[in-house]
């Protein structure tokens, strides 16, 4: 019996909606078929059917809401958000984040860095990396160009997943300041600078993407993986600081990449006239005067859309 798919909130699942499709389910279990997959029940009896066939007790398995044996490689789990995943292979990954290859890309790639900078701050905060003879000071070594590497490409592919969730197809090119360029351009022309998205993501990139694009000689982008730039001797600082604010910037930038996939230019995100709601809950003049020193390029454009004359 062929079984329906469905998709709710951009997620696909399983419609178990009579005993015909619970008896094919458990028929596949015995059979030890292998799947790994989504399941959606109509009502809550038909997934206790399901535990009853395949001798789960229901009173043990909601105890922790999910079983695993290890000698049949089933594993059943419920999730808070109303599915249930089975899969008759053991313990393997859930599906794709998203149907867009786009946001994907951006967010495999945030996990990769992500994992690499918390590596970073464990070794940092470990006293015996500062023995140069030990092996957490090595680590160094490893570390460093990992997170280059990785952290050069995941602008590349977080630029390129909000220019798609914008409509829009640059050239193709991995060339960093060509694609940041385009996503100011655009960001500017869709109304989503003087946004959080502008300050708290898009301009603390600049500062990485200025560095790439100084760097001298036929600098390739998409060659750094082969360590092939002779010229390039970029060098991660490890700062404790400063690892923590990259971690930060690379949460943000994540975070923003999903709420701007399932909420469009409805995430707080892009909330617009960011600048001058800062200027608004400043409560003394030194406030708004370290906002006008913080944001001065916010400030050029709030003047260029009224007739006030430019802020300091």
């Amino acid at each position: 019996m062929k079984l329906e798919f469905i998709t709710e909130d951009g997620k696909e699942y399983i419609l178990v909606s009579k005993q015909a499709h619970v008896e094919e389910i458990v028929n596949r279990i015995i059979k030890k078929e292998p799947f790994a997959d989504q399941f959606k029940f109509s009502e809550r009896e038909l997934f206790i059917s399901i535990l009853e066939l395949i001798d789960v007790n229901y009173e043990n398995f909601t105890a922790k809401y999910f079983y695993y044996d290890a000698i049949r490689k089933l594993h059943i789990s419920e999730s808070q958000f109303g599915y249930v995943w089975i899969s008759t292979v053991g313990l393997v990954a859930n599906k794709k984040t998203t149907k867009n290859p786009a946001v994907n890309s951006c967010l495999n790639q945030y996990t990769v860095v992500s994992l690499l900078i918390e590596k970073a701050i464990e070794v940092v905060k470990d006293e015996k990396v500062y023995d140069i003879d030990s092996h957490k000071f090595g680590l160094l070594s490893t570390l460093s160009p990992a997170i280059y590497h990785n952290l050069v490409f995941y602008i590349e592919v977080f630029c390129k997943a909000y220019l798609f969730l914008t409509g829009t197809q640059p050239k193709h090119s991995h060339k960093l300041s060509y694609i940041y360029q385009k996503t100011i351009e655009v960001m500017t022309n869709s109304n989503h600078d003087d946004s959080l998205f502008q300050i708290l993501v898009l301009d603390p990139l600049y500062k990485f993407v200025d560095h790439v694009n100084k760097i001298p000689g036929d600098f390739k982008e998409h060659f750094i993986k082969y360590d092939d730039n002779p010229q390039d001797d970029t060098v991660i600082l490890f700062d404790l600081v400063g690892l923590f604010e990259m971690k930060t910037l690379l949460e943000l930038s994540a975070d923003f990449i999903d709420d701007y996939f399932y909420m469009g230019t409805d995430t707080h995100y892009l909330k617009p006239n960011l600048y001058q709601r800062l200027l608004d809950k400043a409560d003394t003049e030194e406030k708004k005067k370290r906002i006008q020193d913080m944001y001065p390029h916010l400030a050029k454009k709030e003047s260029n859309n009224t007739n006030d004359v430019p802020l300091p």
